[in-house]
């Protein structure tokens, strides 16, 4: 790829994904490097929000969990950990049928994995935390409105500090002297970038906007969270522990070059959607900031290619 008159660096990712790889298909998109690294204006913009963010949660103790547990909680913690770990074997699963597609494109056949993995992933977590396997909390899920009011606050405390972040993460490994980290970090955006089909370009949006947080917060904040919760984990600790579980299964999506960056993005992200589903009780909350943020880094590489 070429871009201002110079080749990129950056190495193409492999779309012949195996079998245990699956459960990494699209899933939260990364910016690892700032919106033109060389725009200042852009960059302080972001690091002022990030600090009134910053003091926002601060201020409100945001960053802290209820003390009572709320929603639906595994009646057994090894029973929770235990649909936890089918529903990533369901994912593989899953996304092996698409294989039955016979896709010659590797680009659609790697989106068709994904979606046929993540719809199953979605099917499996639902059906077990509406099951019998699972009992309400003493404290309620929040109302519909009150959620959606959550995950947008969410989204708009939280975006800029994953973003700040990453911009301290890459001028300090510059000033040390570590190479370059590219452009785009996650391998999805980086195939739409070369891809340049409007097609391709509505179906993946559509997937990783929509059935990716949907499952994926289904997953580790319906499934994994609350089991840790009644493990003994206290909420903040149960929202951070899930969030270093969910960045972790992101690595080979990541490139080594951009896992500097990228994988604390992944834990702060997380971790917010995390204590969203602790205040609420529900995943429609965490949902909304996994699926703004998704979005917003699908905008931003359509944007920057034009």
């Amino acid at each position: 790829m070429v871009r201002d008159g110079q080749s990129s660096s950056m190495q193409e990712p492999d779309l012949n994904i195996t079998a245990t790889s699956y459960i990494d298909i699209p899933t939260v998109l990364l910016q690892s490097e700032a919106k033109g690294g060389g725009d200042a204006t852009f960059t302080a913009a972001v690091c002022v929000l990030a600090a009134v963010a910053g003091w926002v949660v601060v201020r409100g103790r945001l960053y802290k969990s209820p003390r009572d547990a709320a929603g639906r909680l595994p009646k057994d913690a090894l029973l929770g950990i235990i649909a936890a770990m089918v529903f990533s074997i369901v994912g593989t699963l899953g996304a092996m049928g698409a294989q039955a597609l016979a896709l010659e494109d590797p680009d659609y056949a790697r989106l068709a994995q994904g979606v046929f993995g993540n719809t199953a992933q979605l099917a499996l977590a639902l059906l077990v935390i509406q099951s019998a396997f699972f009992v309400d909390a003493t404290r309620a899920t929040a109302r519909p409105r009150t959620e959606l009011t959550e995950g947008v606050i969410g989204f708009a405390l939280a975006t800029p500090i994953v973003f700040a972040l990453s911009f301290v993460i890459v001028q300090a490994m510059t000033l040390l002297g570590y190479p370059p980290v590219p452009e785009t970090s996650h391998a999805t955006l980086r195939i739409l970038e070369a891809k340049g089909d409007a097609l391709f370009t509505v179906l993946t949006l559509a997937h990783v906007a929509l059935l990716v947080p949907l499952a994926e917060e289904a997953g580790y904040r319906g499934l994994l969270q609350p089991s840790l919760r009644r493990a003994g984990l206290g909420g903040t600790a149960a929202a951070f522990a899930t969030a270093v579980l969910f960045a972790a299964i992101h690595w080979s999506a990541i490139p080594p070059e951009g896992r500097a960056a990228g994988l604390p993005m992944l834990v702060v992200l997380g971790f917010a959607m995390g204590i969203l589903r602790e205040r609420t009780g529900g995943i429609l909350a965490p949902t909304v900031l996994h699926a703004a943020f998704n979005a917003l880094n699908v905008w931003i590489t359509l944007a920057r290619d034009g």
